[in-house]
Order: structure tokens, then sequence, then C-alpha cells
């Protein structure tokens, strides 16, 4: 794979509806559209399907996060509609099935300007708001049980909240041994599904860090990947 130099990136003409999927002739595998969601009209910044394949939720550059069935191939619901200032959703989460709560249907949403939101997607009703306004959010996982959640963004502080309480349980800043975290903006989160206590995170220093969560740092780094 040939790697394009930052000034090549920037003059690449942007993915839109006139770009298209063709198909080599006698490929092994064929890519084609199942459907067609949505409307070019606004921009999406991030979908995520939900854990039983049912829902694909896709947040936009105008705040809103619109629910599709994918059975219908239609919209059935939209969150955050009537934001007074809208600001980009960076990414979004659903709640696994197995946190304890009740209530079900439930995502969190991070935006541009550092708010992270529970919705409960099937009444649009907002649950709860975190807000930092000087972090921009850009990462976010649920532990595997659903106990927890993980954020982090432009502050390159990685945080760790109790789903029942909402409260900060920890701040992930840097290693074990001493030595510093992230140098720069965190753009993605994720938990190990075999090991809940270790979190992987990525983004624009080059590094991935693993974190543990009993030990309250990162025990090991990778360096490399610009995420």
């Amino acid at each position: 794979m040939v790697q394009l130099a930052e000034e090549e990136e920037e003059i690449l003409v942007p993915v839109s509806d006139h770009h298209v999927v063709e198909n080599v002739k006698n490929a092994s595998q064929k890519v084609t559209d199942k459907a067609k969601l949505g409307s070019t009209d606004r921009q999406t910044f991030c979908v995520r399907f939900d854990y039983y394949d049912k829902y694909i939720a896709a947040g936009h550059n105008d705040g809103t996060i619109r629910i599709y069935n994918m059975m219908t191939e239609k919209e059935s619901f939209v969150v955050n509609k009537d934001m007074e200032d809208p600001s980009p959703i960076t990414n979004i989460k659903w709640r696994p099935p197995a946190a304890p709560s009740i209530t079900k249907n439930v995502l969190i949403s991070i935006s541009a300007n550092g708010a992270l939101q529970h919705w409960h997607t099937t009444s649009g009703k907002l649950l709860h708001t975190i807000y930092d306004e000087f972090n921009q959010l850009l990462g976010v996982d649920y532990k595997p049980d659903g106990c927890q959640f993980a954020a982090a963004g432009s502050d390159t502080v990685v945080r760790v909240y109790d789903e029942a309480t909402r409260k900060l349980v920890s701040e992930l800043k840097g290693s074990v041994s001493g030595k510093p975290g992230h140098s720069n903006r965190v753009f993605c989160c994720k938990f190990d599904k075999e090991n809940e206590n270790t979190l992987l995170t990525g983004g624009w220093d080059h590094t991935i860090q693993i974190w543990d969560l009993r030990e309250g740092g990162s025990i090991r780094s990778i360096y490399g990947p610009k995420i």
C-alpha cells in the first residue's frame, strides 16, 4: 500500500455521492450496497450497530443522532433534534445488554463541544449529561458488562466513569512506571472483551496505550500508528 504524504492527502477530492464502489472482474469477493440510509444534506461522523443488529445509529454534524431500522431501512427515531447550539457528534456507543440497568435501548454520545450524553433512543429522552467545555471528546467505549465507560479527547486524559452513578472513577494520564501517557488528542477507546480491566487507546501521538484499570495507569505502549 502506498502511503500519501500529508500535502498529497490535503488535495484529495472528498468522498461524496459521486463516488461509487466498483468490483474488479473475477474478484473473489464482491461488494454491493444493501441499503442507503439518511440524506446527503448532512454529514455523518460516526455510525454504530446495536447489539442485536436491528438498529444502526448515525451521528451527524448538526448534533442529531438518527436511528435506522435495518429491517425496514427506514428512520425510526431522531435524538437531539432540538439542540439550540448544534455541535457535531463525534462518536456513539450502545450500552451493552449485560448492563444491570432495567432501561433498555440506551446509548451514549460524545460531541465536539465536550458533552457526553446518555440517551433513551426510543423516546428521545436525554437521561444525563457530563460536560467539559475545554475538552473536545473523540473516543468512547463501554466495558463489556456495561458497568463502566471510558471517554477521551483533545486534552489527552482518558477518563473512566461508573455507569450507575455517572461519577468519575479514574483519570488515566501516565504509565505505572511514571512515564507520560498520551501527548496528543485521543481518537479511540476500546475495552478488551477478554479482560474487562484492560483498556486500549490511540490517537495522534503515534502510540497505542494499554491501560490496566486496577493499576491506574498504562502498562505498555506501542509506538507507530497515528490514529
